[in-house]
Parts: structure tokens; C-alpha cells; sequence
């Protein structure tokens, strides 16, 4: 039987409404005041649980987050393929946060899951990330400098590695230096009184180290917003270091797109499809 498209569309659509978060995490209660930051998390389906989780981070250029296109639908659809997703609103510049409140998020988002491991169903040493645009940058910081404790200061002490399983960036924000940066990312990041100095160490390309997690990367050279040749530039210094990863890099697509479900023969699809297989290829095997 033929199944048409808008009736595909309608079934898949129905499917991601079908998975809900199941608890809000506040990560910071009783430790950081007044704080907005939280943590949502989606069981997988019982009958295709990995014992895996993947913590995802919504982008906005460090200033806002698109937390639906590029959060919630996205866990919903990785819960029914069997992954424990969790969707982090992490402090933006919206609310007059720049580094490091945001790099403190991660790692306590990261800590938070791993110490409750046991509880969702997962191996703490199974826990990756997933970004898109800016938290494609904050992924892929949190993959280098997971063993820089910025969470001292809080009294916290992780009982596990802070260490990603992989890290997935898409169409992210790398760079920090002037012929590369996304301006408005930079300037919501890095504060004007901040030292000089932040611009290189937050550079990712520059600070690839040969331990790093495995990493997928995707950009569209036709991206209006942040330059494909972050993406391009954060490859190649990855195969210098010989760290494990795969580019993709789609000719059409723009920026932004995230995941909307029902959009079946679209660029969301065609992206999640290629990173689920890579997870099974790479990660999971």
C-alpha cells in the first residue's frame, strides 16, 4: 500500500507528540540563586532503551535559546530511537549571563545526569552531547576542557569524569577570531572587560586535544549565519589530532533548521538519520 506524504508527515508528527518529558530538572536548586537554568528529560521507549544518554543544547547565538526546534522535538525523536535525552536551558546573554556561567551549566548538566545514572537507565560512561549554532560551541567546549573543574567554587565534586561519550556539533559556532566569528555569538559570550586572551581559548579550533571524545559535525555551505568554514576549519584540525570524526556538509540547507518532525524528505530528516547511524557505527558497536 502507498502511504502519501502528508499522511507520513501526520503519523510522524503524532509520534513525536507522543513523547513527552517526563521531569524538569532544576540543576542549581539550593547552590546558585535565581537561577532560570533547567534540565528536561525524556525516558526512552522501555522496549528500544540503549542505556545511553544524550544531553542536548538548543542555540541563539549565546543570547537566546531555540529550544523547540533545536531541543524538544529533537529528544522526542531521540527517545523513540531509544536514547535517554535530556534538553538543557542553559543561562544565555538574554539575562545578562557571558562565560563562564554557561560552561558552569554544562558541567553541572553533564555531572547531574552521570551521578543519576543508574536511575535513568544508563551507563554514566554513555553520556554525550549533542549542539546546534552556539550550543553546537558549547558542545564542543565541553568536549576539550571537561577535566577543567569549574565547579570547585560551587563546592561541587563529580564523582564520574565529566568526559562526553562524543560530542555532535551542527552547523556550530568554532571560532572566536575575527575572520571567522560569529559576531553577536562572541560579543554574548565574551564580555568587553573580559581578558584578551579568552578569544584563543575559546576558539576551538585552536585548542583540539588528541584525547578528545569522537565528534560529528555538520554545516551547509550555503549557511547565511555562521560560516561553514568553522565547521571546515574545526575538521581539519580534529584530523590533525588524529581525533575520531565524521564531516558532513550539505551544499543547501541554511541555518537553523533543527528538527521538525513530519518533515520526512527534508534536511532534518536527512541529518538526524546520518548522526543515528553514526552513533550505531561508532559509538555504539
Amino acid at each position: 500500500m502507498k502511504v502519501s506524504k502528508s499522511l507520513l508527515s501526520g503519523i510522524l508528527i503524532l509520534l513525536s507528540l507522543s513523547v513527552q518529558a517526563q521531569e524538569v530538572l532544576r540543576p542549581w536548586d539550593g547552590i546558585r540563586k535565581n537561577s532560570r537554568v533547567r534540565l528536561w528529560h525524556y525516558n526512552p521507549e522501555s522496549e528500544h532503551a540503549r542505556g545511553s544518554g544524550i544531553i542536548i543544547l538548543p542555540g541563539g547565538s549565546y543570547h537566546h535559546l531555540g529550544i523547540r526546534n533545536e531541543g524538544h522535538h529533537v529528544a522526542a525523536r531521540l527517545a523513540r530511537e531509544g536514547y535517554a535525552a535530556f534538553v538543557l536551558r542553559y543561562s544565555t546573554g538574554m539575562y545578562g549571563h557571558t562565560y563562564p556561567v554557561m560552561m558552569e551549566d554544562i558541567q553541572r548538566a553533564v555531572m547531574l545526569v552521570k551521578e543519576n545514572a543508574s536511575e535513568y537507565g544508563i551507563n554514566p560512561d554513555s553520556v554525550g552531547l549533542i549542539g546546534f549554532s552556539a550550543g553546537g560551541h558549547l558542545a564542543g567546549w565541553m568536549g576539550t576542557y571537561y577535566d577543567t573543574d569549574y565547579l570547585a567554587r560551587y563546592g561541587l565534586d563529580p564523582g564520574h569524569s565529566l568526559q562526553p561519550a562524543f560530542v555532535a556539533m551542527i552547523y556550530p559556532v568554532v571560532s572566536m577570531t575575527d575572520s571567522l566569528a560569529h559576531i553577536r555569538s562572541r560579543r554574548n559570550l565574551i564580555a568587553a572587560s573580559q581578558p584578551n586572551d579568552l578569544t584563543n581559548s575559546l576558539s576551538l579550533e585552536k585548542v583540539v586535544r588528541q584525547d578528545m571524545p569522537p565528534v560529528f559535525l555538520l554545516a551547509c555551505l550555503d549557511d547565511p549565519v555562521v560560516d561553514p568554514r568553522n565547521t571546515i576549519r574545526y575538521s581539519e584540525a580534529l584530523e590533525e589530532q588524529k581525533v575520531p570524526h565524521r564531516l558532513l556538509l550539505y551544499e543547501h540547507g541554511g541555518h537553523g533548521f533543527g528538527y521538525k518532525p513530519g518533515n520526512s524528505d527534508e534536511i532534518e530528516e536527512l541529518w538526524i538519520q546520518e548522526f543515528l547511524l553514526w552513533l550505531d557505527t561508532e559509538i555504539n558497536h
